[in-house]
């Protein structure tokens, strides 16, 4: 297996430059390469790990990559149907949405002002 990857070993050696660190950038076409080949080693029956090792990459790195390529795939959709609105008889509240994921609905916009103030 180490045969195979030799060209693709010295290319991400050069992106790590002597040295790992968490702001090591791999070019694309190194990444999409290392994928192509974990993957057909993993058919194979060669674990994700083994082939990283081989690679000279973490194993979680190459697994990442592995995964991040299947959810960029962007699907068609068909947009169909004007704008929707709110029924002009229903009132529509503030909802206030905090990035720790809390969500406050119900209350008036001077309240959610006051609340954001007393939380501040």
């Amino acid at each position: 297996m180490a045969d195979r990857f030799s060209s693709l070993r010295l290319e991400i050696a050069r992106c790590l430059r002597g040295g790992r660190s968490r702001a090591t950038r791999y070019a694309g076409l190194v990444r999409r390469r290392a994928v192509r080949l974990a993957r057909s080693e993993s058919a194979r029956g060669v674990a994700v790990a083994a082939t990283a090792r081989v690679l000279g990459l973490r194993p979680r790195t190459l697994r990442l990559w592995m995964g991040s390529q299947q959810r960029t795939r962007l699907r068609r959709v068909e947009v169909t149907g004007g704008p929707v609105t709110a029924p002009a008889d229903r009132e529509i509240s503030p909802t206030l949405v905090t990035p720790q994921g809390y969500r406050v609905e119900g209350l008036d916009l001077g309240a959610l002002v006051r609340l954001l103030r007393e939380l501040r």
